[in-house]
């Protein structure tokens, strides 16, 4: 359970910074960029907990978790009002780095 909390706390808070210095994401409220990361960093954190359990190779696992983390950032910006795509080559730019921090994350904390 420790190992969930740290890596959606962690999770949450890398994306929160990457849309922050990133000029990609226009975002109105300061409110709004927390929930969407916030929101951001629990989904992943459920998606790695359950690609490590669903699948009997551990990399599919971390590769489908990161896809859908990716998707998740995706859902996350169209759907929440306030958020704005002003570049859309940053935003798939801070969708890839997010995947591999997620992925790297994935790789170094475990759930015990």
């Amino acid at each position: 359970m420790c190992g969930f909390l740290l890596r959606g706390v962690f999770l949450s808070l890398v994306l929160y910074l990457l849309i922050g210095f990133e000029a990609g994401i226009h975002i109105v409220t300061l409110g709004g960029q927390i929930l969407g990361a916030s929101l951001v960093g629990l989904f992943t954190t459920c998606y790695h907990t359950i690609g490590r359990h669903l699948f009997a190779h551990i990399w599919i696992g971390r590769i489908v978790a990161a896809i859908w983390a990716g998707l998740t950032v995706i859902v996350v910006a169209r759907l929440l009002p306030g958020y704005t795509v002003t570049n859309p080559s940053v935003f798939s730019y801070i969708v890839s780095v997010f995947c591999l921090i997620a992925w790297t994350v994935d790789y170094f904390i475990k759930d015990k």
